[in-house]
């Protein structure tokens, strides 16, 4: 007899403050269904699928995790649904009556590790499980419209009912937010900085060099947070006057707001290799920004965990082994054989648009479940922002108007106009290098070096096998 295939689902509405003897967390509902598992000598079909940050009197359709392992049962894939704790599986009488006939009907078993089996069978297991089912509707319910009281009343005296503020603000003895003025300054230079129209990977840069850490989803949040203005906008709870504001021109937040919702082309830069994508950090792989206070190309690293040993290197001396790299393939390479890479063109552009869809699409839905401010939420936005600047990387590395208007660098050096003659070299490196790689500058004893050695740059071109 074949074992029988269990599928777990792992739910955490909200950790907040709770401490640990109020809090299931994931690692523990896995460790239990595991076990169960093993002890039972079944076998776990999938990983545990996780719903974190999502609330248990959400309605099926908007349960991923809970509705994946259902689906899962009705294709044959899976021949139980396991959860660690009762009120893991849902909060809402209405929805577990669903997640019960759907699984019965498909022929699968539900268990609750710390109540049994979850059956409809017969009246007496019915009962008991709807009567479970309407006392944690009940504490859900009852919970909430305490704590939606609690949050009303901070609301409207100015108290902001959330334990994370934005940088720039601490929280005084009565709750309400007051400014730290030097983080203030750094807030109020970030937005002018994106008024004049620099990057949000930019930003971040600059930010890190003033002491405030925060991944390239949490520059865009704080550019967004209407906290600033002084005012305090909870879900359907609103102070338009709660404290002082950071953002004493509103002109310049609206025009912030204006940049930051646009999915356009960032300012240019007069360097040559800015935007194009192909400079990447040796450590990770990360995409390189220009600095342009220090004229030095750096590791844009755009997760919250920052990269550990970070590439810089000055662009004058990057740019210049680029250029002379670039000649010597010009000269070699038999560049004008290659096909059109008008196919490629349009592929790229085809994944720009489902990766900006994507980044849409989420953040709609996220708005809509009241999720935007949940950590989750934000590391998901930030992979997908990551997946849409990747996509625009790689449609630049193809050139912009395609290999019609690429000429060579002889015919290049006879542009009297700079800027012409900037925007074709940039064209010509765009078709034909793939990337270059800068390992950090490191001593012999692996330590950090500031000595330029151009042995630390790796020069790819397309087409070229390592």
């Amino acid at each position: 007899m074949s074992k029988l295939r269990d599928v777990a689902v792992v739910r955490v509405s909200e950790k907040g403050d709770r401490e640990d003897e109020h809090f299931h967390s994931p690692e523990v509902q896995i460790e239990a269904a595991t076990r169960w598992a093993k002890d039972r000598g079944e076998r776990l079909v999938a990983s545990p699928i996780p719903e974190i940050d999502v609330s248990g009197k959400l309605p099926l359709s908007k349960r991923p995790g809970l509705l994946a392992a259902i689906e899962m049962i009705e294709a044959g894939r899976a021949d139980q649904l396991v959860v660690a704790y009762f009120d893991r599986l849902v909060r809402s009488l209405k929805v577990q009556l669903e997640v019960i006939e759907r699984v019965e009907r498909a022929g699968g078993e539900i268990f609750a590790l710390d109540h049994g089996k979850l059956t409809n069978g017969t009246a007496a297991q019915r009962l008991s499980a709807n009567m479970l089912g309407s006392v944690f509707q009940y504490f859900a319910e009852i919970t909430g419209e305490k704590v939606t009281a609690a949050q009303a009343r901070a609301v409207a005296r100015g108290a902001y009912p959330h334990p994370k503020v934005q940088v720039g603000y601490v929280r005084g003895e009565d709750g309400v937010l007051t400014v730290e003025p030097a983080a203030a300054k750094v807030v109020v230079q970030a937005f002018k900085r994106r008024d004049r129209g620099a990057s949000l990977v930019e930003i971040q840069a600059w930010l890190a060099e003033h002491g405030i850490e925060r991944a390239l989803s949490g520059v865009a949040w704080m550019l967004r947070s209407r906290m600033y203005l002084g005012e305090i906008h909870f879900g359907e709870l609103h102070n338009p006057h709660a404290h002082e504001p950071i953002i004493q021109d509103r002109g310049l937040f609206e025009r912030v707001q204006r940049r930051t919702v646009s999915r356009g082309r960032q300012a240019r830069s007069e360097r040559l290799l800015a935007r194009l994508g192909v400079l990447r950090c040796g450590t990770c792989g990360s995409r390189m920004v220009i600095n342009s206070d220090s004229g030095s190309y750096r590791c844009g690293d755009t997760s919250a965990h920052r990269c550990r040993r970070r590439a810089a290197v000055k662009a004058d001396r990057v740019e210049a082994m680029v250029l002379d790299a670039v000649r010597a393939y010009w000269a070699t390479a038999d560049v004008h054989a290659r096909g059109s890479r008008r196919q490629r063109s349009r592929e790229a552009d085809e994944a720009i648009e489902r990766a900006n869809a994507d980044l849409d699409n989420t953040i709609r839905q996220l708005g809509e479940l009241g999720l935007l401010g949940r950590p989750a939420s934000q590391e998901t936005l930030e992979k997908l922002t990551t997946a849409l600047d990747d996509a625009h990387a790689a449609r630049a590395r193809l050139g912009h108007r395609g290999d019609r208007n690429v000429i060579g660098p002889d015919d290049i050096d006879n542009l009297s106009d700079p800027a012409k003659r900037l925007a074709a070299w940039r064209r010509l490196i765009a078709n034909t290098v793939e990337s270059v790689t800068v390992a950090p500058a490191m001593t012999a004893d692996r330590r950090p070096s500031r000595l330029w050695d151009p042995r630390r740059i790796d020069i790819r071109f397309l087409g070229q096998h390592p």
